[in-house]
């Protein structure tokens, strides 16, 4: 079936609520993983999901790789590079909105660490697209930050989306965030890895890898990566994943719940420090365990 809530990414509403602490940490069974697409299938397990993925992932990603190149611009269309990435005019509001989760991650950090000053040297915008959480949240806070984008047009469109100025702190990486193969020693780490809107476009097995990959590449002790992605809300079931299919909705993408966030978070080894719920998303930060 279809979805029966906005497909646009951006998270409505007010202001959002103050990042909360992630509950004890519970183990997350596969089989509590559940969900349909939009064809009517269903899907009782992360197995039977996963499977179903596997066979279908060169598909998966040719399709995708056309849905963001369509029209000469691609993606969720509009009039703007950043509407082409989020789906409507609100990623200024975003950025705004991720901005303050950001600074109560650091204000709380710094409290943990005994007021020890978090170093704000190096960031990555994983999946950056255009380069709207670069200029909106990153470089407001850190020195440099390097975009890490796979389709080499839009990793182009950023510097220009970004102006001289704001590129001239950047570094700019085309390559697929799954695939992404990058010195890891303790002069390279990263303070900062933030990850928006990019998961829902990997299947389970890349999104585990992505995870695993981004997660080594951060600072021991005070790195930080940072989660967001949509969630069902409204009228759908919370506790189910919702995948669309090309034949309905022209690509590959899935919806999932907080439990199967979480599952692929558990399988890339990775810690929920802070998740912040708004009107259609759930942003985590999590850390190596």
């Amino acid at each position: 079936m279809k979805k029966n809530y906005p497909k646009n990414k951006k998270n409505q509403g007010t202001a959002a609520p103050a990042a909360e602490p992630a509950p004890p940490t519970r183990t997350i069974n596969a089989d509590c993983i559940k969900g349909s697409d939009d064809l009517g299938n269903y899907y009782n397990t992360q197995a039977e999901l996963a499977q179903h993925q596997a066979i279908n992932r060169d598909e998966w990603y040719a399709t995708n790789k056309d849905w963001w190149l369509q029209n000469g611009g691609g993606g969720y269309g509009g009039s703007t590079d950043e509407e082409a990435m989020v789906g409507d005019g609100g990623g200024e509001e975003d950025g705004v909105e991720g901005l303050a989760f950001l600074d109560r991650l650091i204000l709380e950090a710094s409290s943990k660490n005994n007021n020890k000053k978090l170093k704000f040297v190096r960031a990555i915008d994983a999946g950056a697209g255009v380069g709207r959480i670069t200029k909106h949240i990153l470089l407001k806070r850190y020195n440099t930050v390097q975009l890490v984008e796979g389709d080499s047009g839009w990793s182009k469109r950023s510097k220009t989306y970004l102006g001289r100025k704001r590129a001239a702190r950047c570094t700019f990486t085309c390559s697929r965030i799954e695939e992404l193969d990058q010195d890891s020693d303790d002069s390279s780490r990263i303070d900062l890895i933030w990850l928006q809107w990019t998961l829902q476009y990997l299947t389970d097995a890349d999104a585990v890898e992505t995870l695993k990959n981004l997660g080594a590449l951060l600072i021991l002790r005070t790195g930080i990566l940072v989660v967001k992605e949509n969630r069902p809300y409204g009228a759908a079931r919370q506790d189910r994943f919702q995948m669309d299919t090309p034949d309905v909705s022209g690509r590959y993408d899935i919806t999932r719940s907080d439990n199967h966030h979480r599952f692929l978070f558990q399988r890339a080894g990775l810690t929920v420090n802070q998740t912040e719920e708004g009107v259609e998303t759930n942003t985590y930060a999590l850390s190596l365990n």
